[in-house]
């Protein structure tokens, strides 16, 4: 099991990746300290265990998303469909045009 301050500064880290960054709002991360600090005060176990899940989510989410951005990136659907027919070995039909 990781130490608090550990999962603390991970989750920090994660929300600046996902939100601070993205949008400049800092209301997610304030709002984790705020939750961060109330926790603090009545220790539990039921606490550390959420924080990290909501760790392991935030962190797989952000991990899912760059997946597909890697392997579907903004292109028009034909370009798309072609290009996943040739990743697994075929070629797409040419499309009828009258």
């Amino acid at each position: 099991m990781t130490s608090p301050q550990h999962t603390y500064r991970r989750l920090l880290r994660e929300i600046n990746r996902q939100f601070t960054s993205v949008n400049g709002n800092r209301a997610w991360a304030t709002q984790m300290r705020q939750q961060w600090v109330a926790a603090s005060q009545n220790p539990a176990s039921s606490n550390m265990h959420a924080a990290q899940n909501i760790l392991a989510f935030l962190t797989s989410n952000r991990k899912h998303s760059e997946l597909i951005n890697e392997f579907y990136p903004r292109m028009p659907e034909g370009d798309r469909i072609e290009k996943t027919a040739r990743r697994v070995g075929l070629e797409a039909p040419k499309t009828y045009n009258p």
